[in-house]
């Protein structure tokens, strides 16, 4: 995860155009011109009709629908379909690997890994050496280990011998002069460093020159079912961990690894799996969204570097922070991700939810001091092991009185009255003492139970207070704020049944 993070980034700039968007899409269902203008999504008119041509061209036809309306002066509205019955795949995951490359990336490492693969007969690769004459032919004999040097002469060679394939498969029109801006010395050393970052290619240095070679297939020794089961699992960890996309490309892979290797085995398996094993609830899915602005996080975190970001207000403003991230939390009964950090311009710590965050990039400006300021180091302490046990002990310090997220100055003691009647008495007390965060239980007699527990913010307990129904009442002369809210909130309710 942390070998390359700097690559995941560049593949995937242009998404946080299409973010809000996608997740405005997701959570409200349909929308229009209009709405995307006031929630502030898009800039103008125009960008609205190519943003919606752009997800058009990432999401499949069958998860975005056009629904029949009365035309407006808004335009035609749009809404996804995320019904986890009718459409259990993580769709949202392919709009990353929709729009993480243009045509040049393709026919780029077609190209590349066609000079490191010769299966059938290891024939030597042929190509001109344009320093010699024209009708004069230079062969490299193909042993899996190729110069830099040879790789700018082989590759625009096998980009030329496959126009028409390139053509059928990309409707590209045949162009020797295009391997000229295509497969520069710079650009290709840039993917080359690429490749070797994420562990495809393997780089070997000489007294002469620097050498590339295909790493190891590590599946080659597993048998079809095997891979099917590997493939499986990793589908149970991409759906039941927090960051989706590595796990979700790591299982595309495997799938079209096995498609590829056991041909005739594979309609047992992935040519019948018309309805995945797993599927996806919608807070499970949101977080897709999110993963890229995850994957920057969590890189901060493991290389205590700082973070600029901008975040958007519910009023959609938007606030540029510099953070230091802390620890990533993951709320796991809604599904929110957020992240703990200390904020260089609010001089405080903070909860940030990371489905509000844009722009997100490492801001390597700051110097070592300014860096650690709220930990107060002395420069001979700014030690690896130092700061991860600076980073733990922090976050505890500031978040044991927490219930759920939210961060605050001061703590309040509530204090709740449970009674539960005698032929349910276990159930409740049971679901009591399992969903309590902290906090001290007090049996009493009769089946009455008082609970008292020191939060920073007493209203993240009115979700659970709520599940007891009326089995749970707020000392009112303690927390009258917390018990005339539920009050409140239990009154509007009735109203909205018309029962009051």
């Amino acid at each position: 995860m942390a070998k390359n993070t700097h690559t995941f980034q560049n593949e995937i700039k242009h998404y946080n155009k299409i973010r809000n968007i996608l997740r405005y899409l997701y959570l409200y269902d349909i929308s229009s011109l209009d709405e995307f203008l006031e929630k502030k999504l898009i800039n103008s008119t125009s960008s609205f009709y190519h943003t919606c041509l752009r997800i058009k061209n990432y999401i499949n036809s069958e998860y975005l629908q056009e629904p029949k309306v009365i035309e407006t002066a808004s335009g035609k509205k749009f809404h996804l379909i995320y019904d986890p019955f009718r459409c259990p795949v993580n769709y949202l995951a392919e709009t990353y690997q929709n729009c993480s490359y243009v045509i040049d990336d393709i026919i780029f490492y077609f190209c590349l890994m066609q000079t490191f693969i010769d299966a059938d007969d290891k024939n030597p690769y042929e190509h001109f050496d344009y320093k010699l004459p024209a009708d004069k032919i230079d062969s490299v004999e193909f042993n899996g280990n190729i110069s830099v040097a040879d790789l700018f002469t082989i590759i625009p060679n096998i980009y030329n011998s496959n126009l028409t394939i390139l053509k059928k498969s990309n409707q590209l029109l045949p162009d020797f002069k295009y391997n000229d801006k295509l497969f520069t010395p710079p650009q290709i050393r840039a993917r080359l460093t690429e490749l070797t970052d994420i562990g495809i290619l393997i780089k070997t240095n000489s007294s002469k020159e620097i050498r590339y070679h295909l790493s190891s297939d590590i599946f080659l020794n597993l048998t079809a079912d095997e891979l099917y089961d590997l493939q499986l699992m990793t589908q149970f960890f991409y759906n039941s961990t927090f960051l989706t996309i590595p796990g979700f490309y790591l299982s595309s892979t495997l799938e079209a690894y096995s498609n590829s290797i056991f041909l005739k085995e594979k309609v047992n398996f992935f040519y019948k799996q018309k309805n995945p094993v797993f599927f996806y609830k919608n807070h499970r899915l949101q977080t897709v969204i999110d993963d890229d602005v995850t994957w920057t996080i969590l890189t901060a975190i493991h290389k205590k570097e700082v973070l600029q970001y901008s975040y958007k207000t519910q009023d959609s403003e938007e606030l540029l922070f510099h953070s230091l991230p802390i620890k990533l939390v993951i709320d796991k009964q809604y599904g929110r991700q957020y992240f703990f950090g200390y904020s260089y311009d609010e001089k405080n710590f903070f909860m940030a939810k990371i489905s509000s965050i844009i722009d997100i990039q490492i801001d390597k400006k700051f110097n070592v001091t300014r860096k650690y300021e709220c930990f107060k180091l002395e420069q001979s302490d700014e030690t690896p092991d130092t700061l991860d046990s600076l980073y733990t002990q922090t976050y505890k310090e500031q978040t044991k009185n927490i219930w759920n997220v939210a961060l605050n100055d001061t703590t309040s003691i509530v204090t709740i009255h449970f009674s539960f009647p005698t032929e349910n008495y276990k159930k409740w007390s049971n679901y009591l003492i399992s969903t309590k965060r902290h906090g001290t239980i007090t049996k009493l007699e009769n089946g009455q139970i008082d609970f008292t527990v020191e939060v920073q913010d007493e209203c993240e307990l009115i979700p659970w207070i709520r599940s007891f129904g009326a089995y749970a009442v707020v000392d009112s002369e303690t927390n009258p704020f917390l018990a005339q809210k539920l009050k409140f909130d239990w009154k509007e309710a009735l109203k909205q049944y018309e029962t009051i």
